[in-house]
């Protein structure tokens, strides 16, 4: 999971100009129907989905149930880029998100809110230029502040899949299963609770980010150079037909929206960018995805 960056990290910043992504993802490579907005972000990539329908004089929006990923990181590579240098750690954060935010048309949409107001569970992965770290953390965040936190480490090992499973359990509760797959055969799971000031999920989110310091919105951490690697999301809704169903779909049932994160602004504190680059539905449900980063000295594509 490593790399050996140094001949790329004698250029100066000043002589070379950081490449763009270029190309906007499109709502069929998502999965969705439409995207209503898509933000630029200075620490997120990524994509939050809802299900909208009409019904005579009423906009509806499907229940969301759960959401899910799995990480494969077989082929992942990781390389520690040092610069800023006065930065001692490089992190990606991944992780599945649920919000009470509504993605749509209706008068009652809240498109956007997903931003400020979720439960979070997914995995941190560091390099401090020594080994490879991973961290798996439970989080919800409510208008924009956290209410509750957790984080630890996982097992050392030579890890080959991060899984993790998200459900509402619709009585102000959240559950958070995790999984994680070694090279040796051996795997290692535990499952976190926690409370939640919602019953309904409107909205499910797959987010790619390079995360902050803290968890009170401190300086984000830089993001290491990543190749290699394969995100496969999944959620489940109750459609118009009253029956549960998984998305992201081609034929969903009710109308599929989107709102789209593109991490295309630099920071004093990172200078890749990020960007979904492609989406395809995959044969066990569910959606990948193919991510593009942009660095001064070039672009990769992964995870």
């Amino acid at each position: 999971m490593r790399k050996a960056l140094l001949a790329l990290l004698t250029l100066s910043l000043a002589l070379i100009m950081l490449a763009t992504p270029t190309g906007a993802i499109t709502a069929s490579q998502l999965g969705a129907s439409q995207i209503v907005n898509t933000t630029s972000s200075n620490n997120w990539a990524g994509v939050a989905y809802s299900v909208e329908w009409k019904s005579w004089f009423t906009n509806y929006w499907g229940s969301i149930m759960w959401a899910s990923e799995s990480i494969y990181t077989g082929n992942l590579t990781l390389g520690y880029l040092n610069f800023p240098n006065y930065l001692y750690t490089e992190d990606i954060g991944i992780w599945v998100a649920l919000s009470p935010a509504k993605i749509g048309y209706g008068t009652d949409s809240s498109s956007g809110s997903e931003q400020s107001n979720f439960v979070q569970a997914g995995y941190n992965i560091g390099d401090d230029g020594s080994h490879i770290t991973v961290w798996y953390f439970l989080m919800t965040l409510v208008n924009g502040q956290f209410t509750y936190i957790y984080e630890k480490p996982i097992p050392a090992g030579a890890v080959t899949h991060l899984n993790v499973f998200l459900e509402n359990l619709g009585n102000g509760t959240a559950l958070a299963n995790f999984y994680v797959y070694y090279a040796n055969g051996t795997y290692w799971t535990t499952t976190i609770y926690t409370s939640i000031p919602w019953t309904n999920t409107g909205s499910a989110m797959s987010i790619v980010e390079a995360p902050s310091f803290s968890a009170s919105g401190g300086p984000y951490y830089e993001l290491p150079y990543v190749s290699g690697g394969m995100i496969n999301f999944a959620f489940s809704y109750i459609g118009s037909d009253g029956n549960e169903h998984i998305g992201p779909s081609n034929n969903p049932v009710g109308t599929m929206y989107a709102d789209v994160y593109n991490l295309n602004e630099q920071s004093t504190y990172n200078v890749a960018l990020a960007q979904i680059y492609n989406g395809w539905a995959n044969n066990n449900g569910g959606w990948d995805y193919l991510y593009q980063f942009a660095y001064p000295f070039g672009t990769t594509y992964g995870l």
